[in-house]
């Protein structure tokens, strides 16, 4: 979801006043301890528990709130942000997240708290598997997601005035394969599952972020072309030495990012300022993310073996 409203207008006046900023944080304040109340009576009744999760609770209060702040809008929706009141914006400025700060701010602590956590014998002793859920099961699903599509259009089940190519359908599906592993867990740690699954369904969807990027690259170079055999047999080997390079290269940057951090924690002893120790800690964690990201690679893949 990008910074503007469901009707296409920036949201950022609510942060013009002290008004503004006060309303949006005393509502998402409070929608913060409502969660943090609601997760402690789920960890007392684990009956409860049992068959709500935690991330589903979560869930469940964010649609709840959604709902009633859309309805605290005007249903006419004014031209211009003049026309809205401050507790008006702050209440849009509510219903909006940017993607890319779950991305960018979220996302590389959560996986660095997961690979250094991680025990890397059960790891490694399902790496096999896990790479052929990674690959294959990504690539099967690109392309029974292109195929649901494509029979969708065949038996005109939608638009009739829009008819993409196949090579299209491929991109797309090859988008939306790739899992995420942060409900994966959330879900995983509190059911506390067997092990092998757990590291299998969290080493897949890990892993299949490199796979699920380098297919959709791939597919897109040949969007709005014709596929031949020949374009496809090129397409393929494209993507094995263009997978094989993203993923030894955000392992290798991982590892050298790790064993980087260690050497440097050992021979600078920070114990005794521990403020530049934490802030340090914390750089580590988004410094590889960043730069994979920079160099094409996979941030979730370098930062997971940083840990």
């Amino acid at each position: 979801i990008d910074e503007t409203n469901y009707n296409g207008d920036d949201t950022s006046n609510w942060t013009e006043t002290e008004e503004g900023i006060s309303q949006y944080y005393i509502v998402f304040l409070s929608l913060l301890a409502v969660v943090m109340v609601l997760s402690k009576l789920m960890h007392d009744r684990p009956v409860l528990a049992s068959f709500l999760p935690e991330a589903g609770m979560t869930i469940f209060v964010g649609i709840i709130a959604g709902c009633a702040l859309d309805s605290f809008l005007p249903t006419e929706k004014p031209t211009g942000d003049d026309d809205y009141s401050q507790s008006e914006l702050a209440a849009r400025g509510l219903l909006t997240f940017s993607s890319n700060v779950f991305f960018t701010a979220f996302l590389p602590p959560i996986i660095f708290n997961s690979g250094f956590h991680l025990k890397s014998e059960l790891f490694f002793r399902h790496f096999t598997p896990i790479l052929l859920f990674a690959c294959l099961g990504t690539a099967i699903s690109t392309v029974v997601v292109a195929s649901l599509l494509k029979l969708v259009l065949h038996f005109n089940l939608s638009d009739s005035s829009f008819q993409p190519h196949f090579s299209e359908l491929l991109t797309f599906g090859a988008l939306i394969s790739a899992t995420d592993p942060v409900s994966t867990l959330a879900v995983f740690q509190q059911k506390r599952v067997d092990p092998q699954l757990f590291y299998l369904v969290f080493g897949e969807s890990v892993l299949n972020d490199a796979v699920g990027l380098v297919l959709f690259e791939t597919f897109s170079k040949f969007v709005g072309q014709e596929l031949s055999s020949e374009r496809i047999v090129i397409a393929c080997l494209n993507f094995l030495v263009d997978f094989t390079v993203s993923f030894l290269g955000s392992l290798a940057l991982g590892l050298a990012s790790g064993v980087g951090a260690a050497l440097l924690f050992k021979f600078v002893d920070m114990r005794q300022i521990r403020v530049y120790e934490l802030s340090l800690f914390i750089m580590i964690m988004y410094l590889p993310f960043f730069a994979a990201e920079i160099l094409q690679l996979s941030g979730i893949v370098t930062i997971l073996f940083t840990g």
